[in-house]
């Protein structure tokens, strides 16, 4: 056993700063032994939660609503109790007049309601409700003005003609209801088979080939007439259940929220219109004007494109893609405009979904952009339109079409072949449809001949080959150019006009087999691509061989490609 008369001589006999740190010890453990019962005496209250309300409800009608204990019986031991009491009430009671009167249960003071003898319930100052700023006399008053009523709808439910009245009145509604219904039903069914024979009948008197909307139109009315026949009877419906719960003093307030429900929201939705009408028409305004706009520039530059107005930088070739950049632009101005204006467009679910649509353009259009900017670029350099014969990359043919995104081309093989406008951009165009004023598209070719052939009588030769071709106009001349003195040959080129450019690769296929036959009859070898030595005999073919089997000495079957193109 600890000897506290020795440890507290010792103490006073140690010195000063000891005694003093062994004072501080003992008092940091009291503290700590100390902390959980302060803790628990300050969060007690805090920590206590409030009791759960509950609703104490009679005839249909709501009395009080219990808030607080009394004797330590909750609130919803209150309401059940209340409840029970007010059932067992007998009918001779219903007829007392209603008494209230201050008394204290518990400890707990309030006002206590009564009819006789029979205690109903009792109303505390912690039923009022907090946070309405609610005070008990207020509270007294209301809990004995809705007693009083629900006693009366109590006392109109036990009298018999009541119900009897109210049953009736509901057969009657139910009548009228199912007249209704019936009504709407064979109104829809006779819509339904007037739009059917229109439909008939405009496919009987139908000609055109063309697609028709009227089908898609009458399934379209007919959906909205079901659709509105269905919300018809929904309100007959409705309205019918209000009218019913109305006749009943037990449901009657039932009636009344149903009704005051209907009526709050056809008054929402009819301030929304009247909230919605000047926005509406601004947006109107701003789409007439945003028109009239277009339809100006539209009238502008049809003006252009018949010759009366001249606009500098606007050229035939463009007018089409201008008008139509100058036309979206205009539009998106008038949508831009007209977007704050739209009802509904500051909610958030529009927001959020204007948000969705523009990161998914953003995601996915990066192809699609470059693809309308390469369009823009093609149309505005002007290196080729509709009908020109040209040369993209490693593709030749007559063009189809230039679209937003892409460059269409009929090749001499009867192929259709589709050019990103972005592959366009960035390769050279090779226009044969030439339209500079004086101007002809040609057709070339070149050979290599030996130095020991005169030029003069290659020249004449080359000119010679340039008039058997067809298509080949005889004026202006065909120009031969010696391109190059190399070690062993002479490079000639031929340059002829042609007057069909989208005949080319024929015409240049006609070019070559001509300058081949000349060559032959005149005995001159085309030492092509090149020689290192004179052969001792001239690489020609005799005339006499030409039509070698199964060559057909008609002209038409040596074409070296099909029939003219359209």
């Amino acid at each position: 056993m600890l000897n506290l008369k020795g440890l507290r001589g010792r103490l006073a006999t140690a010195p000063a700063w000891l005694a003093a740190c062994v004072r501080i010890v003992g008092a940091v453990i009291a503290l700590a032994f100390a902390l959980p019962g302060i803790a628990a005496a300050v969060s007690g209250p805090a920590g206590a939660t409030a009791p759960e309300p509950a609703e104490l409800r009679f005839a249909g009608h709501t009395v009080v609503v219990f808030r607080g204990d009394v004797a330590g019986a909750p609130p919803q031991a209150r309401a059940a109790r209340a409840r029970a009491m007010l059932d067992t009430l007998p009918e001779a009671a219903l007829t007392l007049p209603l008494e209230t009167a201050d008394a204290t249960l518990g400890g707990v003071t309030g006002t206590v309601f009564r009819l006789g003898n029979h205690l109903l319930f009792v109303v505390t100052r912690d039923d009022a409700d907090a946070a309405s700023s609610e005070t008990t006399e207020q509270l007294v008053a209301a809990t004995r003005e809705n007693l009083a009523a629900a006693l009366a709808a109590r006392r109109a439910t036990l009298h018999w003609p009541n119900l009897l009245r109210g049953v009736l009145f509901s057969i009657a509604a139910t009548f009228v209801l199912a007249a209704i219904v019936w009504v709407v039903l064979k109104m829809r069914t006779l819509l339904q088979v007037r739009l059917q024979r229109t439909l008939e009948d405009g496919l009987l008197r139908r000609t055109s080939t063309r697609f028709d909307w009227s089908g898609s139109a009458v399934q379209l009315v007919r959906q909205l007439v079901q659709l509105i026949a269905a919300f018809l009877i929904g309100l007959a419906v409705y309205a019918w259940l209000i009218f019913v719960l109305d006749r009943f003093p037990a449901t009657e307030q039932e009636g009344a929220r149903l009704s005051a429900f209907l009526l709050d929201l056809a008054g929402r939705i009819g301030m929304a219109v009247v909230d919605a009408v000047p926005g509406i028409v601004t947006v109107v305004v701003i789409f007439l004007l945003t028109r009239a706009v277009q339809s100006f520039v539209a009238n502008l530059f049809r003006a252009i494109q018949g010759g009366g107005l001249a606009v500098p930088g606007v050229h035939q070739e463009t007018i089409g893609a201008t008008r139509r950049l100058v036309s979206i632009g205009i539009w998106v101005l008038g949508i831009t405009f007209a977007y704050p204006y739209i009802p509904g467009s500051q909610s958030e679910v529009f927001k959020g979904l204007s948000v969705l649509l523009g990161f998914m353009v953003t995601l996915g259009s990066s192809g699609v952009v470059t693809q309308l900017m390469g369009g823009i670029v093609v149309v505005y350099a002007r290196a080729l339109r509709k009908g020109d014969f040209v040369k993209i990359a490693d593709t030749t043919g007559v063009v189809l079409a230039i679209d937003a995104l892409s460059v269409k081309i009929a090749t001499v093989r009867n192929e259709e072949v589709t050019i990103p406008n972005a592959v366009v951009v960035n390769s050279v165009v090779v226009n044969y449809t030439t339209r500079l004023s004086g101007r002809k598209a040609s057709v070339s070719a070149s050979v290599t001949i030996g130095y020991d052939a005169p030029w003069r009588q290659v020249r004449a030769m080359l000119e010679e080959a340039a008039r058997r071709t067809p298509h080949v106009p005889a004026e202006p001349e065909p120009l031969v150019l010696q391109t190059s003195l190399s070690d062993y040959y002479i490079e000639y080129s031929l340059v002829a006009p042609l007057d069909r450019p989208e005949l080319h690769p024929r015409v240049q296929s006609d070019l070559h087999a001509h300058i081949v036959d000349v060559f032959n009859e005149h005995g001159v070898q085309i030492m092509s691509p090149h020689f290192r030595a004179q052969p001792d005999q001239s690489v020609v073919v005799p005339q006499a061989d030409w039509y070698r089997a199964p060559a057909s000495t008609d002209p038409a079957r040596n074409r070296s490609t099909p029939g003219d193109a359209a």
